[in-house]
């Protein structure tokens, strides 16, 4: 037990520390309400229906990965798909000319879940290989089930390192995958794309990231924030 909280803590500062440990205590908080442990029940439903496995978490220090990214990064906790339908109808997506992304995809549930609507592609970034693993052995088996309408890619890298594509209209994803250190990066590279480009940020914990710019246009949907570039606003 020791070791394994010695090893979450390595090479983090003492304000990443304080960070991490409220938000652990937030984490296991919302686990225990009613709503959370419905939502845990529709999680585990997916995976009965599918045959994947989309819904244990994953601590950072049980994997191997680079400790000087990890230090930055959050757990793998899966997100549910059950508001995407709106969320794609409040942007006005248009899936045929539209990549979806997802940063810090861990096993791959929202990217599974993306892929059921008919996007031009949509791209996993994960910088845990052994994430990228399951994610590939589960996006088999709902292409072998018929459960894809989209091609899926995955990428396994620093998503602070990552070049999205430049031809396309863009929907990134974020569920709280890493801190400002990785974001920064990932935002400023977001703001200087001129094609459109929407944001869903659930717990948008480093939002300052995005709003250095001002280039980004705040909205809500289901309770979720989104952003629009002014490119995506203009369509």
């Amino acid at each position: 037990m020791l070791s394994s909280i010695t090893q979450r803590l390595k090479g983090r500062s003492p304000a990443e520390i304080v960070r991490l440990v409220g938000h652990n205590i937030v984490y296991h908080a919302r686990e225990m309400t009613p709503r959370a442990r419905a939502r845990n029940r529709q999680f585990r439903a997916f995976d009965a229906q599918w045959g994947t496995d989309t819904f244990a978490v994953r601590e950072l220090h049980t994997l191997a990965v680079d400790p000087g990214v990890a230090a930055h990064a959050r757990r793998y906790q899966a997100s549910s798909g059950k508001n995407m339908p709106t969320w794609f109808a409040d942007l006005d997506i248009d899936f045929a000319r539209t990549v979806f992304i997802d940063y810090g995809c861990g096993k791959g549930r929202a990217v599974l879940e993306a892929a059921r609507f008919p996007f031009a592609r949509v791209i996993e970034v994960e910088f845990a290989p052994e994430l990228v693993a399951i994610a590939e052995r589960n996006r088999e088996i709902m292409a072998a089930k018929g459960g894809l309408a989209a091609p899926v890619e995955f990428v396994c890298m620093d998503a602070a390192r990552y070049e999205p594509p430049v031809d396309v209209d863009l929907l990134c994803f974020f569920y709280d995958p890493f801190g400002d250190a990785i974001m920064a990066p990932v935002a400023d590279r977001l703001a200087a794309l001129e094609q459109p480009v929407s944001i869903i940020y659930l717990e948008p914990n480093c939002i300052g990231q995005f709003r250095r710019s001002g280039r980004w246009t705040e909205g809500v949907s289901v309770d979720n924030l989104v952003l629009r570039n002014p490119a995506a606003l203009a369509r």
